[in-house]
């Protein structure tokens, strides 16, 4: 006990330079243009257009995700099969490779699937693919941990009282997890809106949010890319505040 005071002033300090790592920049970069020419940015067509775009995009993407991505974490919290671990790391590989060249590898695997009958460059459904692929994990991965945290006696008590293992997922295994459901789902959207790297190699054009602030900071400098960055910033905080409520009062069992 007499160490703690110690612990606790340490432990502060130390968590005091790890938000000002994250803060400072963000801080900096919210108070380097004037609220009047960030209201005007956010007016702007092509803002508006490119915006949208990035929106619908990453909620396409999401929406791809939850239906493939649900049974996919299901199988890996319930089953043993052979190259499991190989799976594992195979869903947790795009976190970890740089997005350029999961650029590269989605133009490669589009030409090769689909060849020429389907103009994969400049078509936002390149967009999605991008977004899908660099945020998939975050996805499946909690909702994984979800699932396998409901007792496995629940969903055999459900079977013994008659009930198949269609109606026993969606009335026992599926409620349970639903909350880490839709966080997960706002995770993935949330990665898909901050996609760069995955996207510009597979379409500049129609440009997504990201790929807009860098276009403008390449022809116009700091002065044209500063607004547009400073409405998506505002926008992912409203956003974060949002996700850590929606968290707030989850119980211990499978995300509730």
């Amino acid at each position: 006990m007499h160490g703690a005071p110690f612990l606790k002033a340490t432990f502060a300090s130390l968590a005091v330079v790890a938000v000002g790592i994250i803060g400072l920049p963000i801080l900096i970069i919210l108070f380097s243009t004037s609220p009047s020419k960030v209201y005007e940015t956010l007016l702007e067509t092509e803002v508006l257009n490119s915006l949208s775009l990035t929106f619908t995009c990453a909620f396409i993407a999401t929406l791809i995700g939850m239906i493939f991505g649900t049974p996919l974490a299901y199988i890996l919290a319930r089953y043993q099969f052979p190259l499991k671990s190989f799976l594992q790391g195979l869903v947790d590989l795009p976190l970890v490779i740089p997005h350029p060249v999961a650029g590269i590898a989605l133009l490669l695997g589009s030409s090769s699937i689909f060849g020429g009958h389907w103009s994969f460059i400049g078509n936002w459904s390149a967009i999605v693919t991008a977004m899908l692929f660099v945020s998939f994990p975050l996805f499946v991965n909690p909702l994984q941990e979800a699932f396998h945290s409901i007792p496995r006696e629940m969903e055999w008590t459900s079977r013994t009282l008659g009930i198949g293992p269609w109606s026993t997922f969606f009335r026992v295994s599926f409620p349970l997890v639903r909350r880490s459901l839709l966080v997960g789902a706002l995770m993935m959207w949330a990665r898909g809106i901050s996609e760069f790297g995955a996207i510009v190699m597979l379409t500049y054009n129609p440009k997504v949010t990201s790929v807009l602030i860098y276009d403008r900071f390449t022809t116009g400098g700091l002065e044209e890319a500063l607004p547009v960055a400073v409405v998506l910033i505002w926008i992912s905080i409203i956003f974060f505040v949002f996700l850590r409520t929606l968290q707030k009062g989850r119980g211990v069992s499978a995300g509730n």
